[in-house]
């Protein structure tokens, strides 16, 4: 690999890990608002914190595939893998 694809690499790296975190609860706060009739929204704010959202939360068919496609174990089981 060059040199350059390295510092791009590098320099891409580190570009994301000093990006600002999504703040999940203050988009959800702000959507119930508007939704409650407190806070006036646009429809494009609506949409950008729905798309934020979408990016920030997994989806829920996911994450119950995840679930449904491990094993399942009963108690006795679980206990006697910890002894």
């Amino acid at each position: 690999m060059t040199d350059n694809k390295k510092k791009r690499r590098r320099s891409a790296s580190r570009a994301s890990s000093s990006l600002p975190k999504i703040n999940v609860a203050v988009i959800i706060a702000a959507l119930e608002e508007h939704v409650l009739g407190i806070k006036e929204m646009s429809a494009s704010q609506v949409s950008a914190a729905l798309a934020l959202l979408k990016k920030a939360l997994p989806d829920i068919a996911e994450v119950k595939k995840s679930v449904t496609d491990q094993p399942s174990q009963t108690h006795e089981d679980a206990l006697g893998a910890l002894e």
